[in-house]
C-alpha cells in the first residue's frame, strides 16, 4: 500500500531537513465536524498512517494533501486507499499509509499535516511531529503519583513519617503509575507543567520531547480539576496518550463532563489514534460527551509484569491460610451507593477474615490506620478518638479492631515492596482495585468487592471474579472462593493482553509488551 498511496504527479517529494515549520499550520482542533470522518492514527519518523471513512467520499475526491513543514510532499489519490475486511474497527473506513523520506537523527524536528486537497481541511491528529522509531523516547507524565526511581520504579515522596501519616496518598495511583511505566519504552520522563507554564514550557515540550502521556487513573467524571491542561494538550504537536482511564460514579448513570473536561478528552482524542479506557461504562460516557475514538483495554496494572501466559497459582480452599483484605474506609457518594451501608459491611467482613485466616490488612491511604502501622503514639491516640467518633470503633468490635490493627497491618512505601509481599499471600481479597489487580498480576488469586461502577467494570474487562456487597454481608469467604473462580480469567487473559498490545502498536506508542 505504501507504493500505491504516493501520487508524485500531484505533489513531488521534497527535501525536507532543512524546511522551517510553519506557526500558521492549521490545527485539526478547528474542524471538529471531521470528528468521525477521518483521522490520522499515528506519524512515525517512516510512515504515517490513517483512515478515512467511506461517508466522507465527496471530501476524498481530490484526494489527501500530505505537507512536511509547510511544503507539499505528497499527494494520497483516492485508489490508494484500502479498505480493511474483516477489521471491525475499520468497517465502513479505508486505510491510508505513506512511507516518510528518512533523515539524518540530528536534522530538524519536522512537522507533518495531512489535509483533504479539496478543502484543505486538516485531518483530526494531523499537524504532528514524528515519533522516533531509531532511537529511546523521550516523554511527558501528566499527573503523575510518588517519585520515580531506577528508570520505571515508583514509591512515596521522601517525606517525614508524620506527612507521611497526615496526607491521604493513594497507593493504587502509585500502581498504575508503576504499571504503566513498565508498559512503556522511553529514554526519560519529565512531568508536564499544566498549572503555570509559559509559552517557553510549550516550545521546549514541543521540540525536546516525543509523546505524552496521561496515567491511568478515573479521571472522567464532573468533578476533575485540569488546570491548563485542556490549553496545553492543544498547543502540543506530539501525541498525548490515555492508557487506561476510566470513568468514576457509584452507578451506572450518564455522566455530563463540564466544558474543561469536554476540551482535556476531545484535545487528547484529537493527539492520537484512540483513547484506551479501562471498560465499556468508561466507552459509553466518552460516547455520550461526543468522543468516540476509544477502545477498551484495561488498567496498565494487569500487564504489570509483561507476560502473556500468566497463570494464576490457584490453591484448593483447604490450603488457602494467609490472606490480604484491601481495606477502603475512605470513600464518598461517588464512591458507594450507601455509604453507611458500605462501611459496616466492609468492617464486618474483615473482623469475619480475621476470625477465619491469617489475616494480613492492607493499607492504601487511610491516615487513621497509618498511624498504627508507623506506631506513632500521638496519632494513634488521635485516630482512636477519630475511629470511635464515626462508628468504625464500638464497644463490641474496638478490641478485635485494635489487635489487628497493631498486629496485622501492611502499608507499602514503594510499588516493588507490595509485589514482594503480596507474592506470600494465598489470596486477595477487598475493596482496593489495586489491592487485587496488582496480586492477580503476580499470579495470586483475587475477588473485589463490587461497590461502584469502576470496581465493576474493570472486573467485566479483565473477567475477575467479583462479589456483592450483599453476598459479602454475610458470607465466609470459604462461602466465596472456588478455585473454578478463576478459569474465566485465565481463558480471557491472553487476548486482553494482545488487544492492550495492538492498541499501543496502533497508536504507534513506544512500549515493551
Amino acid at each position: 500500500m505504501e507504493g500505491q498511496s504516493q501520487d508524485v504527479s500531484s505533489a513531488e517529494a521534497v527535501d525536507t531537513t532543512t524546511s522551517p515549520n510553519r506557526p500558521d499550520t492549521v490545527s485539526s482542533n478547528q474542524h471538529p465536524s471531521l470528528a468521525g470522518l477521518a483521522h490520522v492514527e499515528s506519524v512515525t519518523d517512516e510512515r504515517l498512517r490513517g483512515w478515512v471513512h467511506n461517508d466522507a467520499a465527496d471530501l476524498l475526491n481530490d484526494g489527501l494533501r500530505v505537507s512536511i513543514d509547510g511544503t507539499p510532499f505528497a499527494n494520497i489519490a483516492p485508489q490508494g486507499l484500502k479498505a480493511a475486511p474483516g477489521v471491525a474497527r475499520y468497517a465502513d473506513k479505508k486505510i491510508f499509509e505513506l512511507r516518510l523520506p528518512r533523515v539524518p537523527d540530528t536534522a530538524p524536528r519536522r512537522l507533518i499535516d495531512v489535509a483533504f486537497a479539496k478543502n484543505g481541511q486538516a485531518l483530526p491528529n494531523s499537524s504532528r511531529h514524528p515519533l522516533p522509531l531509531r532511537r529511546p523516547a523521550k516523554a511527558l507524565v501528566m499527573i503523575p503519583a510518588g517519585a520515580r526511581y531506577e528508570h520505571d520504579k515508583i514509591k512515596l515522596h521522601r517525606w517525614p513519617v508524620e506527612r507521611v501519616i497526615d496526607t491521604y496518598s493513594n497507593i493504587g495511583d502509585l500502581m498504575v503509575y508503576d504499571s504503566t511505566l513498565k508498559l512503556l519504552a522511553f529514554e526519560d520522563v519529565e512531568v508536564a507543567n499544566i498549572v503555570d507554564f509559559t509559552d517557553k514550557d510549550v516550545d521546549r515540550y514541543n521540540a525536546e520531547f516525543d509523546f505524552v502521556f496521561l496515567r491511568g487513573s478515573n479521571f472522567i467524571h464532573e468533578f476533575m480539576q485540569w488546570e491548563r491542561a485542556g490549553e496545553l494538550i492543544a498547543r502540543l504537536r506530539i501525541p498525548v496518550y490515555a492508557i487506561g482511564v476510566g470513568a468514576q460514579a457509584e452507578s451506572n448513570r450518564r455522566i455530563d463532563l463540564p466544558p474543561e473536561a469536554l476540551r482535556v478528552w476531545s484535545g487528547i482524542a484529537d493527539h492520537c489514534a484512540q483513547i484506551g479506557v479501562r471498560g465499556t461504562f468508561s466507552a459509553q460516557v466518552l460516547a455520550d460527551n461526543g468522543i468516540k475514538n476509544v477502545e477498551v483495554v484495561g488498567c496498565p496494572s494487569m500487564f504489570r509484569a509483561r507476560d502473556e501466559k500468566l497463570k494464576i497459582k490457584v490453591k484448593e480452599a483447604y490450603d488457602i491460610r494467609k490472606i490480604a483484605f484491601s481495606l477502603r474506609r475512605e470513600t464518598g457518594k461517588g464512591y458507594a451507593r450507601n455509604i453507611e451501608e458500605y462501611l459496616r459491611i466492609q468492617r464486618d467482613f474483615m473482623l469475619r477474615l480475621d476470625k477465619e485466616s491469617n489475616l494480613t490488612v492492607t493499607l492504601h491511604g487511610e491516615r487513621e490506620e497509618k498511624a498504627f502501622f508507623f506506631r506513632h503514639p500521638e496519632r494513634i491516640e488521635a485516630a482512636v478518638n477519630t475511629l470511635r467518633g464515626n462508628g468504625w470503633l464500638t464497644g463490641q468490635n474496638e478490641a478485635q479492631i485494635l489487635k489487628i490493627y497493631e498486629n496485622q497491618l501492611f502499608f507499602n512505601r514503594s510499588v516493588e515492596q507490595y509485589d514482594e509481599f503480596i507474592r506470600t499471600m494465598d489470596l486477595a481479597i477487598g475493596y482496593r482495585v489495586h489491592g487485587i489487580l496488582p496480586a492477580m498480576a503476580g499470579g495470586v488469586p483475587g475477588v473485589l468487592v463490587d461497590y461502584d461502577e469502576r470496581s465493576k467494570e474493570l472486573a467485566e474487562t479483565h473477567c475477575i471474579p467479583l462479589i456483592s456487597e450483599e453476598e459479602v454481608a454475610t458470607a465466609s469467604w470459604r462461602d466465596i472462593y472456588k478455585p473454578e473462580l478463576f478459569d474465566k480469567f485465565q481463558k480471557a487473559f491472553p487476548q486482553r493482553y494482545r488487544t492492550m498490545r495492538e492498541f499501543l502498536n496502533r497508536n504507534s506508542v513506544p512500549h515493551r509488551l
